[in-house]
């Protein structure tokens, strides 16, 4: 059986390796030069072109990185076409469930079954024939891809239909993500009270918090050195915020257990971002709650310039009529003006943190006696600098 792999990266490259061993005739397509040339493996073939590539293959697997990606590869019907009636797709991509579903149903229009199988386990994993499979695929598809699937896997899950391969993978990397992101919060906090980070690591290793998560998650925020080290951040966290992004649309009612675990996401991807600021020589983001701290301390003083400096350039502030100032001057002169009619006095109460910033309830003492109830909702940026701040009246 002919079959071709389309797409040559970190995970299609291995995938593709393993069904060469595993006795498949195997021709490794990829549109980057670089990957092609990489990909060596003994008895396989090259090839740069993807119809050329679905022309002389029986079963067909795709990789690519990107929604965009696999739209542009896919979503004309011509991949379809040149591999014909009776031939299969295997998509290994992760993508959003939706687009997979309407790929599959393009395909049958051309007589081509369509598997969706999210893979986990990493490279290594690949090559050992021990990755754990997400399947979503009808009956009859799925015995045809069988032999594939089973090369390259230790467990194969047939979740459903089309899509809910996708669904079971983004589900498994919400988990993932949102165990790296506590994992790396709780080393942070433990370091910021004068652990030693290794040791810390190590100690909660030996006990009943171990895992994975914790092994790996406080890995990736740690410095890096050599060439491309600022580039490593940037693509970890892209590739991660793809995934965390389709999870945002997931389909559920349970939405306050989906908030919980992207709010954890998001908390990953921010510290990502710190990291590659660090590398990059950046100064380490300021905490958004002394950011708040300061926001009352400058009001109280009047003191316009320690104000501005917690703005971002481009920050927007909203007064509770709903009139918004954009940028820092506009900002500096809506502010000096409340400052020169006697701006009242903050006493902020309750404070709210979560993904979406900071919110504070402000009992506020005006000048006449009079009190107005209002709460500040802020917004940062990655430098823990207001991004935007709304002022919304209470009662």
């Amino acid at each position: 059986m002919a079959i071709g792999f389309i797409g040559l990266g970190s995970m299609g490259a291995p995938i593709a390796r393993r069904l060469a061993r595993s006795g498949f005739d195997v021709i490794g397509c990829d549109i980057s030069g670089e990957m092609l040339a990489a990909f060596d493996e003994a008895g396989t073939r090259r090839e740069s072109d993807p119809i050329a590539t679905a022309r002389q293959s029986d079963m067909l697997g795709i990789c690519v990185r990107t929604d965009e990606q696999l739209e542009r590869l896919a979503g004309d019907g011509r991949l379809f076409e040149a591999l014909g009636d009776g031939g299969t797709v295997i998509l290994h991509s992760t993508v959003s469930p939706a687009l997979a579903q309407d790929l599959a149903a393009r395909a049958k229009g051309y007589g081509v079954g369509f598997v969706d199988v999210g893979v986990s386990g990493g490279g290594p994993a690949a090559i050992e024939g021990k990755l754990s499979l997400f399947v979503g695929a009808e009956d009859d598809d799925l015995d045809r891809a069988r032999p594939w699937l089973e090369a390259i896997s230790h467990k194969l899950s047939h979740l459903g239909p089309v899509g809910r391969g996708q669904e079971g993978k983004l589900l498994n990397n919400l988990i993932s993500i949102a165990n790296y992101g506590m994992s790396a919060a709780i080393i942070d906090v433990g370091v910021d009270l004068g652990f030693d980070r290794q040791p810390l690591v190590d100690a909660f290793m030996a006990g009943s918090a171990q895992s994975y998560a914790l092994g790996v998650g406080p890995r990736m925020v740690q410095p890096r050195t050599g060439t491309g080290a600022t580039g490593s951040f940037s693509g970890l966290h892209d590739l991660l915020q793809k995934d965390v992004d389709h999870c945002r649309h997931l389909p559920v009612q349970e939405t306050l257990a989906l908030s919980g675990l992207i709010a954890s996401c998001d908390l990953m991807l921010a510290r990502i971002r710190r990291a590659a600021t660090e590398a990059e020589g950046g100064a380490t983001p300021v905490d958004p709650h002394k950011t708040v701290d300061g926001y009352f301390d400058a009001v109280r003083r009047k003191d316009i310039d320690a104000l501005m400096a917690l703005y971002a350039e481009d920050a927007r502030f909203t007064l509770p009529n709903g009139k918004s100032f954009n940028g820092k001057e506009d900002i500096r002169a809506v502010h000096l003006s409340v400052f020169a009619a006697g701006s009242p006095f903050p006493n902020p109460g309750a404070r709210f943190a979560g993904a979406e910033g900071i919110a504070v309830e402000i009992v506020a003492q005006l000048p006449d006696g009079s009190e107005r109830h209002t709460t500040n909702h802020y917004r940062f940026d990655d430098a823990g600098r207001i991004r935007s701040l709304g002022v919304y009246a209470r009662g």
